[in-house]
């Protein structure tokens, strides 16, 4: 794990870790479809005014202390932000209604991806593992859950570690000494290549299109004020090359309608703004690879303008903190998506209609947000990850996910061969 797999924290370390030990009603495929878990296949019915949605949970589902995971589970721990209530119906099934109209798209998020369902008390799990133990700063370890309602999928194998290693030389080194079975590692440059000289390991990549991550330049307008200043530094970036460059074959550009690859590099002109500017405070995480790069060659177009960018960069939880807390001018950070893009999550503060009706999947609504972004200068997308998935052999089971939080997204299905 390149971030702290840390069970209680709301971070994406920690979502990747409840995503394998509490219960969530789909699981992202690596197709980047929603697939159901709790909720029983093919049940679920949105309302024609999507502002509700009626489904089955599984039969037998329950905790790992034997008690039925039921409505009232979701109703304590749904996201108030977006659910208004959990109903229990006769037959055993629930609806649920929303705030406000949610997508097909959207609302496959609640319960699912970064989130699950919070347990009735604590030391109890819902997932196909339980939390054995957890050492700050080093692993968390999982055990099977013998109460699990998916136990006849799996899991196979007694335990599982996930490791903290933040560094993806440090993951790889490991991999090639025995000493970790499994890496997902961020992009960099020839990772790829690098991880397939290693004897005795599978590499698994996934179709360059289908991720829910992305690397994006973020812009804070409460300390930047100025949107031309703003704009001056979103134009020290040239994704398109610097994508090309360094990152040939390990991530794509991020495109869009706003923001389309073939819109050119940006001239000398284009950054003179921030000469007039105070210095902003340009924070990123360590864990992502190319980001030290990045700064710095921003860094590098920026002075000749009279612009001083300074660098500030920390471990990816901390600097999600900063990012929320607005303690920030502009951050370098990886965003996970999923499958579907949650803009209210996103987007709320300054931009609450726009993306209320993207989340609606109301037609235009996801243009109209991103051209609204682009036009304030607050927000650039970089590139997007493939994702690559390293293992040793003997281990059997593990598939590249570019929609899942970590490589072990699908540890239940994991089995020991012959080499093993």
């Amino acid at each position: 794990m390149w971030e702290e797999p840390d069970p209680s924290a709301p971070t994406l370390g920690g979502a990747a870790v409840r995503a394998l030990t509490f219960p969530q009603l789909f699981v992202a495929a690596p197709d980047g479809s929603w697939q159901p878990s709790l909720v029983v296949a093919g049940s679920d019915t949105l309302a024609a005014d999507h502002r509700s949605v009626t489904f089955a949970l599984v039969p037998g589902a329950a905790w790992s202390d034997g008690t039925a995971i039921t409505a009232s589970d979701l109703r304590r721990s749904a996201d108030t932000r977006f659910v208004a209530g959990v109903d229990e119906l006769s037959g055993g099934s629930v609806r649920v209604r929303f705030t406000g109209p949610l997508g097909p798209s959207a609302w496959h998020r609640l319960w699912s991806g970064t989130d699950s369902v919070g347990p009735p008390v604590p030391g109890v799990f819902g997932g196909p593992f339980v939390v054995a133990s957890y050492t700050p700063g080093l692993e968390v370890v999982l055990r099977r859950n013998d109460h699990w309602y998916g136990r006849a999928a799996g899991p196979w194998l007694d335990e599982v570690r996930l490791v903290l290693v933040p560094d993806a030389i440090t993951a790889r080194q490991l991999l090639a000494r025995r000493e970790l079975d499994v890496v997902m590692p961020p992009a960099a440059t020839v990772r790829t290549p690098q991880l397939r000289t290693i004897p005795g390991v599978s590499v698994a990549v996934a179709p360059a299109a289908a991720t829910g991550w992305t690397v994006v330049l973020a812009v804070n307008p409460d300390k930047v004020s100025a949107v031309a200043t703003r704009a001056a530094l979103l134009a020290t970036v040239d994704r398109a090359a610097f994508v090309r460059t360094l990152l040939a074959g390990e991530a794509t550009i991020a495109e869009s309608a706003a923001w389309p690859s073939s819109a050119g590099s940006p001239s000398a002109s284009d950054v003179l703004p921030l000469g007039r500017a105070d210095p902003i405070d340009l924070v990123g995480e360590n864990e992502e690879p190319m980001t030290a790069l990045l700064q710095r060659s921003m860094q590098q177009r920026a002075r000749p303008a009279g612009g001083v960018l300074e660098l500030r960069d920390a471990e990816a939880d901390r600097v999600e903190g900063w990012v929320a807390g607005g303690s920030y001018g502009a951050a370098v950070v990886m965003r996970y998506d999923g499958p579907s893009v949650c803009w209210t999550c996103r987007f709320a503060t300054r931009y609450r209609d726009l993306a209320a009706a993207a989340d609606a999947d109301v037609p235009g609504a996801i243009d109209r947000l991103e051209a609204r972004l682009r036009d304030d200068a607050v927000f650039l997308p970089l590139w997007r990850p493939i994702a690559v998935t390293a293992w040793r052999a003997g281990l059997e089971g593990v598939r590249a996910n570019g929609y899942a939080l970590s490589g072990a997204w699908n540890a239940w299905e994991w089995w020991r061969g012959s080499e093993g």
